[in-house]
């Protein structure tokens, strides 16, 4: 049955396939090993990291969380613990003893939305909703904008990327429908967090720019109260002189575990 509905949709995007999909389900974290330690390494910045971060605390998922940079960044570079030589990386130690450690915000990201049971389990919702996480992925240039740039080339880089700012937002309306959250589910899904991170970093920077968006500023308004990430959102280090002396205040401790733990 669910075949034929799909079928006579035509493939209709996300929305389209809302009315079948609110009853599919996500992949169930109760399934998913748990990993015994997780530990998410990144630069003191709020960029590519901050969508893995809000899952975890969502979800509640236990993790140890490390900024690094500098010397430490090379070192661990030179030494090839760091794949790609990019950063986030996952530090993973399952419940075995076996010790991986994963790279690529995106891959991150897919492997913990299971964890967290934010990935759907249907093939066809999984592809839409990754669909939605890809245009957010390559509205992702704000985040150098936010976190390093400067002077004229903050300009420069401001200008560029607002330029067709509109154009590419306006992509989301269609996949959020009438919400709370995109596929107008009652719930989250991975993609999600990396929107809301898009969207709010894009209006630190220029905070008019969703004027008149009335279905992204309620989605963002619905998902900040989201619990987990509401208590998040409060207490982490918020980017300041943006454009002119970019950092995070106050600054975080630097190559130091920091726990989040939840039971």
């Amino acid at each position: 049955r669910y075949l034929q509905e799909r079928e006579s949709m035509g493939f209709r995007g996300i929305r389209g396939l809302a009315s079948v999909t609110r009853r599919l389900s996500f992949s169930s974290a109760a399934n998913m090993e748990k990993p015994s330690k997780l530990t998410l390494i990144y630069f003191p910045v709020q960029a590519r990291a901050e969508n893995i971060a809000m899952m975890m605390e969502y979800a509640k998922v236990d993790y140890d969380r490390i900024f690094t940079g500098g010397k430490t960044y090379i070192d661990d570079k030179k030494a090839g613990k760091i794949p790609y030589l990019q950063l986030p990386v996952l530090e993973v130690e399952t419940k075995i003893g076996k010790k991986v450690t994963l790279a690529q915000s995106g891959s991150i990201t897919r492997y913990l939305a299971k964890i967290c049971g934010l990935y759907p389990s249907d093939p066809v919702e999984c592809a839409l909703c990754d669909s939605v996480f890809e245009h957010a992925q390559d509205m992702s240039r704000i985040n150098p904008i936010v976190n390093v740039f400067k002077e004229e080339a903050w300009k420069a880089k401001k200008e560029e990327y607002f330029s067709n700012f509109e154009e590419k937002v306006n992509c989301f309306l269609p996949q959020l429908g009438k919400g709370p959250f995109f596929g107008e589910r009652q719930s989250p899904s991975y993609a999600d967090f990396q929107v809301y991170h898009v969207l709010t970093n894009a209006k630190l920077v220029e905070p008019k720019c969703l004027e008149g968006k009335t279905a992204l500023l309620k989605f963002i308004e619905t998902f900040e109260k989201l619990p987990g990430v509401s208590e998040y959102l409060e207490g982490r280090p918020k980017p300041t002189s943006i454009g002119t002396k970019p950092m995070l205040d106050p600054r975080p401790t630097m190559n130091s575990p920091i726990q989040r733990r939840f039971k």
